[in-house]
């Protein structure tokens, strides 16, 4: 059942959420394979790699940004579905992730079992 796993690649310049998060949804291994990133420039190159089903990333990182990442995703990658997670959550932010189309929006801190239902929303939709 290989092919009916869904592929979901985390980025996040905090290595410790991307492994938690990854070590996380491990459990459901058999339904999910879990990328980390800790860069943008690193999710690019993932994705220039492997087809993803649902990019998962920060929005304040070093070099690439979110915010360029997901210019990118949405250009080059238009299938791929985007959660943004970010503690810099605002009006600006939340109009900007409006403006690019549907996207999932959770703000840091969050409790993992919201994450896991936003994450399992968007792979179902």
């Amino acid at each position: 059942m290989e092919n009916d796993r869904k592929r979901i690649l985390i980025v996040d310049d905090e290595e410790d959420l991307t492994w938690s998060i990854s070590k996380r949804l491990s459990k459901d291994k058999n339904s999910l394979e879990v990328i980390c990133a800790n860069s943008g420039l690193s999710a690019l190159d993932t994705l220039s790699k492997r087809s993803i089903d649902l990019l998962v990333t920060d929005l304040r990182m070093p070099g690439v940004d979110g915010f360029q990442l997901l210019s990118e995703v949405k250009q080059k990658y238009p299938a791929t579905q985007v959660i943004v997670m970010t503690a810099h959550g605002s009006l600006e932010v939340r109009q900007t992730l409006d403006d690019w189309g549907k996207a999932g929006y959770i703000e840091k801190p969050f409790e993992f079992s919201d994450l896991k239902n936003l994450i399992y929303l968007f792979l179902e939709s």
